[in-house]
């Protein structure tokens, strides 16, 4: 059997084959810090894209310019998103190598000849080559479009201001040195839904737009509207202290995230949430420390650890606990009483530590029930 009809058959098996979407999606999100910030399934959407592009012009035989417009789509919105063009590149040189080691490793072990390989892997790159020179291209036609615009000047100046801080006079782009402004982040990164949104967050004494992949705004007051997307918002701060409030948002909006949580979500109302997901270790120690006695994979525990979580989180009210678990109150007691018995959990402790004995339970709890991976 020739070579390339080889070659052609362990793509369509690749392009079938949903663990290649997200290998890729995986190596591009490793290497580059500012794609990883991103959702996942905005990456993984761009990346099939242009896997697809790719795959149909080397086993259908479809020009690959009938289907550049993907390659368009991805360095547009990278562009607007405020990613820079070497961390979309990183992203796109990781998921390349990826595909090509992949085909490597699975050609080694059939009896195709090395030198077939070789062409169809040189084919391959050379697709990979004229997509890679068409993101660089329309990225910098994007980039350049942008700074022809009032828009574009006072994007930069709040990109400037959240990565540096103050670096002139703050002024010059409408910002009151006096004032206190509030650090806005949306969990919204496609540029165009991005859109509805920004007119809602725009002040006319603040500054919005698209920073590090997501809707950012600085304004002095707090949106008034009611939104069915995640917003986190921090406390009002002076203009240089601005570049640290949006770190602290960055991390905020992926720990709200992780509990689903929807609306305007205040930066202080996350503060243990954000405790335990940026300390994952120490969760774990926790959990290993007061909960070695149950098991993860048996429901019951988890009923248990579930009930004493919320007892905490209800300020040990049990006919709270049993409003919000939809149980009756003898249920809560009895639960909390096998609790203690299993581990040495105390639903009312005496003393002066029942504040840190309540945290530290309360830790142990989250991270026992949603282990936080090392890096969020």
């Amino acid at each position: 059997m020739p070579g390339r009809t080889i070659l052609r058959r362990l793509l369509e098996q690749m392009r079938a084959d949903p663990d290649t979407v997200e290998g890729v999606t995986a190596a591009a999100r490793a290497k580059s810090a500012l794609v990883a910030a991103l959702p996942q399934q905005d990456v993984q959407r761009h990346i099939a894209a242009l896997l697809a592009a790719v795959s149909s012009a080397y086993i259908d035989g479809v020009e690959l310019s009938d289907n550049i417009h993907v390659a368009d789509r991805l360095a547009e919105d990278r562009a607007l998103q405020g990613i820079p063009l070497a961390s979309l590149l990183e992203g796109f040189q990781a998921g390349r190598q990826y595909v090509m080691q992949q085909i490597f490793e699975r050609t080694a072990v059939s009896d195709i000849d090395t030198a077939a390989v070789f062409a169809g892997l040189m084919e391959l790159d050379s697709l990979a080559n004229t997509l890679q020179n068409r993101l660089v291209h329309v990225y910098r036609e994007t980039e350049l479009s942008l700074t022809r615009t009032t828009h574009a000047v006072r994007l930069q100046a709040l990109r400037r201001l959240l990565h540096k801080g103050p670096t002139g006079n703050v002024a010059a782009v409408g910002l009151d040195p006096r004032r206190r402004y509030h650090c806005v982040i949306a969990d919204v990164s496609a540029p165009r839904e991005a859109r509805q949104f920004e007119a809602a967050l725009t002040t006319a004494d603040g500054l919005c737009g698209m920073v590090d992949g997501y809707l950012c705004a600085v304004s002095g007051r707090l949106p008034e509207k009611d939104f069915d997307i995640l917003l986190v918002a921090a406390p009002a701060v002076p203009a240089s202290q601005l570049d640290g409030a949006y770190r602290l948002c960055q991390t905020a909006l992926v720990s709200a995230r992780r509990r689903r949580l929807r609306g305007l979500q205040h930066l202080t109302s996350l503060a243990l949430p954000l405790s335990v997901d940026t300390h994952p270790a120490l969760g774990r120690m926790l959990a290993a420390e007061h909960l070695a006695s149950l098991d993860r994979d048996d429901e019951f525990h988890r009923l248990l650890a579930k009930t004493a979580l919320t007892y905490l989180e209800h300020g040990g009210r049990t006919d709270l606990v049993a409003g919000a678990l939809h149980v009756h109150p003898n249920t809560v007691k009895h639960r909390l009483r096998r609790m203690a018995e299993l581990t040495s959990f105390d639903p009312a402790p005496n003393g002066n530590g029942s504040l840190a004995h309540a945290l530290r339970w309360w830790w142990a709890l989250q991270s026992w029930l949603a282990p936080v991976a090392d890096k969020l």
